[in-house]
């Protein structure tokens, strides 16, 4: 079974030999949820060699990062994706769209010079909710280049990022304006994951993800209702696997996945088989 990873975070070092960078202080609450995983300490040589290890066949890294400049990441996530074609099909780029032209303009850089074939941003930690108009620039730039976008969709534990601009029911209105535009929701939308599996049914360009998941606890529910039973039925072609590495290692997740209970052909489609045919559409 071809495994997919669609949401990778870069990471800040290649190597044990650089220093670990401060990590803001208002992230703290993240290292008390998540622990270790959430660890600024990670390496690229390490990503690669975990994703070797577990099989996980050419996958997406993400510029996704809550500090620094955008620029900066999105020239790292380049970078490695063409050191490391083994392990990367492509990267995706982080934007700001509080200042959308220069979020325009980042998108056309990443696009035609960094070779980059997607774009993120979190609305909750811009304190900008997805349906802001200043965002629109960039949901239209990404119909034009046909490229996804991906928006956190669901709880954060940052100290300043309001929730009412996770909330899934945002998303349709965005899916509703722009039909084109293909959406993946980051982390699945919990806690309102019924909200989410609706929306999700009813646009045929929104995806789900949930990456720093850990799969026994959608099996226990643990708030997800029947989004298990809509991952094997309705959804079981709109579900992307991904692990927002570092927050979820490989070695958990993939022993956990099995909870799931999803029948071969769904867990097949979650694992890579859906990825496979995005990756077919933004790369062709």
């Amino acid at each position: 079974m071809k495994i997919i990873d669609i949401r990778i975070k870069v990471p800040v070092r290649d190597t044990e030999d650089e220093p670990i960078p401060e990590m803001p202080p208002e992230y703290a609450r993240y290292g008390e949820v998540y622990g270790a995983t959430h660890s600024t300490s990670t390496t690229t040589s390490s990503l690669v060699a975990e994703m070797a290890a577990a099989g996980v066949a050419p996958s997406i890294l993400q510029a996704e990062r809550e500090f620094g400049e955008p620029t900066h990441w999105n020239d790292r996530t380049s970078r490695i994706v063409r050191e490391h074609p083994e392990a990367f099909a492509c990267g995706f780029a982080l934007v700001d769209p509080r200042d959308p032209m220069g979020a325009v303009r980042e998108i056309d850089r990443a696009y035609n010079d960094l070779g980059l074939r997607g774009v993120i941003f979190e609305p909750a930690f811009l304190d900008i909710s997805p349906t802001d108009a200043r965002c629109y620039p960039v949901y239209a730039k990404c119909v034009e280049l046909g490229i996804p976008v991906g928006l956190h969709t669901g709880v954060n534990f940052s100290s300043h990022g309001p929730l009412m601009h996770e909330r899934p029911v945002l998303i349709d209105q965005v899916a509703c304006h722009f039909p084109d535009l293909i959406i993946i929701c980051h982390h699945g939308g919990w806690p309102w994951a019924t909200e989410m599996a609706a929306i999700a049914w009813k646009h045929s360009n929104v995806f789900l993800e949930f990456g720093a998941i850990a799969p026994k606890y959608m099996a226990s529910k643990g708030g997800w209702g029947d989004i298990t039973q809509f991952m094997d039925t309705v959804l079981h072609e709109k579900i992307l696997f991904g692990t927002d590495w570092p927050m979820m290692h490989y070695d958990r997740v993939l022993t956990e996945v099995e909870q799931l209970g999803l029948r071969p052909r769904s867990l097949e489609a979650y694992m890579g088989g859906n990825a496979e045919r995005l990756l077919e559409r933004i790369l062709s």
